[in-house]
């Protein structure tokens, strides 16, 4: 059996809204990260005010960028699956948006988060 190494980089742009949030970053935060010598979970915040959100999923060979749902209003179950060219330029995009967010390193910071009460921010649809 081929294991993959999976390195996974996630952006909050803001705190998050809901705590089911905070609970899935907590699962992922592997305080054995480096164990293989790579860190596998890298984190970052972006608190500017104003800061467009982005969505999506990317490997070296194929990504996903959700869509709002074309069945109700508040869910996101439709996207669209992107090539192997697109898909590179999303992860290197991944990379530069942690690399300038500030990061969250450890569980106790993820513990921290503020989190909201899940009520739309003002100027959201």
């Amino acid at each position: 059996m081929v294991r993959v190494l999976l390195v996974h980089y996630r952006v909050l742009y803001g705190p998050p809204r809901h705590r089911v949030l905070v609970d899935h970053l907590l699962r992922l935060r592997d305080p054995l990260a480096r164990r293989k010598g790579v860190e596998t979970l890298h984190l970052g915040i972006v608190e500017t005010a104003g800061a467009l959100e982005r969505f999506f999923v990317a490997s070296e060979s194929a990504a996903v960028v959700p869509l709002p749902s074309f069945h109700g209003a508040e869910g996101f179950d439709c996207g669209l699956l992107l090539g192997r060219e697109a898909a590179v330029g999303l992860v290197h995009h991944g990379r530069e948006a942690c690399a300038s967010a500030r990061p969250v390193e450890t569980m106790g910071a993820v513990r921290t988060l503020p989190v909201g009460d899940g009520s739309r921010r003002e100027g959201e649809a």
